[in-house]
């Protein structure tokens, strides 16, 4: 068997798991939360909360917590559906802390931050 006639496609194959290796580094995508801790008043839905420094009348962040990971006193980490441990009542405060991620969504979707995980403290 000619080796030379194995050079070209070998060399070919290299090129080719080089330039995927680069590719595949390159357009790979992660993010660490900011980790922020207040006191949350969901909306009637539980699918949204306002998020406020301490527990009295001072304007808060509003935020969407729909489909965030979520874990209460149990310590139990919950998928994303029905309402949290935050709850429905909009007269209720409770001590959270939130993973927030801040989305650039490149012209795809709506930018922002994005809540990826609340736990509840009380």
């Amino acid at each position: 068997m000619d080796v030379r006639r194995l050079v070209v496609p070998v060399a070919a194959g290299v090129v080719a798991a080089v330039a995927f290796g680069v590719w595949s580094f390159t357009t790979r995508h992660s993010a660490t939360p900011d980790v922020v801790e207040g006191w949350a008043m969901p909306n009637t839905t539980g699918t949204a909360i306002s998020l406020h420094d301490s527990n009295d009348t001072r304007e808060g962040n509003g935020y969407e917590i729909a489909g965030a990971w979520w874990a209460d006193g149990d310590n139990a980490w919950h998928a994303g559906g029905g309402p949290t441990c935050v709850g429905t009542d909009t007269a209720v405060k409770t001590r959270v802390r939130l993973g927030i991620v801040d989305v650039q969504a490149g012209g795809e979707g709506v930018d922002g931050p994005r809540v990826v995980w609340l736990r509840c403290l009380d």
